[in-house]
């Protein structure tokens, strides 16, 4: 039911039908939307809004608040990308209502006729969404305009599905072509950064923005002819040159365009980057780059080796996050582990620990669906004498073994166990 409230009755929990404020007045990237902490709540009591409609029937009704009202003056200011600690040892505040894929949660997966429907939907969103970024990248190619809100739109579809469950439109897009490969990479890290974005527990605003980097972060692959994008050979030098020219001229499309954010402005730039500072155009070292940039090397590489190339065959999720976990100072290691969790994907020859206490090392993952490993037990705890191993392949059923972590740290016990088995996958 529809009821209309003052500022001072909303919590946290409740869900907001209208405001009386235009879209473009308030940092909401939606114009419904649920109040998911407390940062959202002193956003909204900030902006001044003397009518807000709420819809009891997806989110708390109103009632007598307990708690103290945030002072809206100490609001919290935009995130700070550079200076966000991915550190799982440094405490953060758990909000009060759950956040989706948030850093303390684990996606809950959707089986059986749910999940049937909701692939045959984020399949028919997909086709969509690579019609209205060809159309984006040909109007970026001809110097046209960038229709900001089309691209709203489509991040807020995207960050939908992703918010039912992560591993359906995930596989869904790898399912993409080596023709389709340049427009939906742009959907597919769109996706993974924000199930990145939601697993680091940032706010669900700097999380539409990292979406809206993941769309854009390509722009500049349009200036790049298709003869070199698409060779099946090695590049010589020279095309080599041509390929690693497009964060900078992607920057300034967006730049011209005045379309990107400064987050999509930064991620479009610096993606390539990494964090030994061998990377390109400006060779930055990881202390200077920012956390969106950061969050999108990992996304870019992860989609661009997952898919299929007109150069090159897709690897396996697991295979491909075992060779990015191997790659040092590519990548931000600690960032790079959140993204694992984030995708519920466990890298080949990582051990694991099932969810009755068994350990296991990963040796391959179920062709039908990425999230779900395969796994060959080595070390009952109950029966630390046992030496027969079995390999599992774990399913969605619910009562069944699943994976409950990756142990990335072994024990001596269990590292000389496991280097005994010799199963690892390279």
């Amino acid at each position: 039911m529809l009821i209309e409230i003052k500022p001072e009755q909303l919590r946290v929990g409740m869900y907001v039908h209208s405001l009386d404020l235009s879209w473009y007045n308030h940092p909401f990237w939606r114009r419904r939307f649920l109040i998911n902490n407390e940062a959202d709540l002193s956003t909204l009591l900030s902006l001044g809004t003397r009518v807000i409609v709420i819809d009891d029937s997806k989110g708390l009704g109103p009632q007598p608040r307990h708690d103290p009202v945030p002072d809206v003056a100490s609001a919290p200011e935009k995130a700070d990308f550079a200076h966000f600690d991915v550190n799982p040892a440094t405490p953060k505040p758990a909000p009060k209502t759950p956040v989706p894929n948030g850093p303390d949660s684990k996606p809950v997966p959707l089986v059986g006729a749910a999940r049937e429907a909701e692939m045959q939907r984020a399949s028919k969103m997909l086709h969509r969404s690579k019609t209205e970024v060809m159309t984006l990248f040909g109007n970026a190619r001809m110097g046209k305009s960038i229709s900001t809100r089309k691209i709203t739109n489509l991040v807020a579809q995207i960050s939908d599905s992703v918010t039912k469950d992560p591993s359906i439109i995930l596989n869904v897009a790898r399912l993409k072509t080596k023709d389709e490969y340049t427009f939906l990479h742009s959907v597919s890290v769109c996706a993974l950064m924000i199930n990145l974005g939601r697993k680091l527990g940032l706010d669900e605003v700097v999380v539409q923005d990292l979406g809206m980097a993941g769309m854009l972060h390509d722009l500049g692959k349009m200036t790049i002819p298709d003869v070199i994008l698409n060779k099946p050979a090695k590049l010589d030098e020279e095309e080599w040159r041509i390929v690693r020219s497009h964060p900078e001229k992607g920057h300034a499309i967006l730049s011209s365009a005045k379309c990107g954010t400064e987050t999509a402005l930064d991620v479009c730039l610096n993606h390539h980057e990494k964090m030994d500072g061998t990377g390109y155009p400006n060779k930055i070292k990881g202390e200077d780059l920012s956390l969106a940039a950061r969050m999108a090397a990992i996304c870019d590489v992860y989609d661009a080796i997952t898919s299929q190339r007109s150069y090159n065959a897709p690897l396996s999720g697991a295979v491909a996050l075992s060779k990015m976990l191997s790659w040092k100072g590519h990548f931000d290691q600690t960032l790079l582990r959140s993204f694992i969790e984030s995708l519920g994907i466990s890298p080949i020859g990582t051990v694991v620990q099932l969810t009755d206490g068994t350990f296991a090392i990963v040796t391959g993952e179920n062709p039908e669906d990425f999230s779900q490993p395969i796994v060959r037990t080595f070390h009952d705890p109950e029966n630390p004498d046992s030496s027969i191993s079995k390999d599992i392949r774990i399913s969605r059923i619910e009562g069944t073994v699943q994976v409950r972590e990756i142990i990335y740290d072994l024990t001596p016990e269990l590292a000389e166990k496991a280097q005994a088995l010799s199963v690892f996958v390279s």
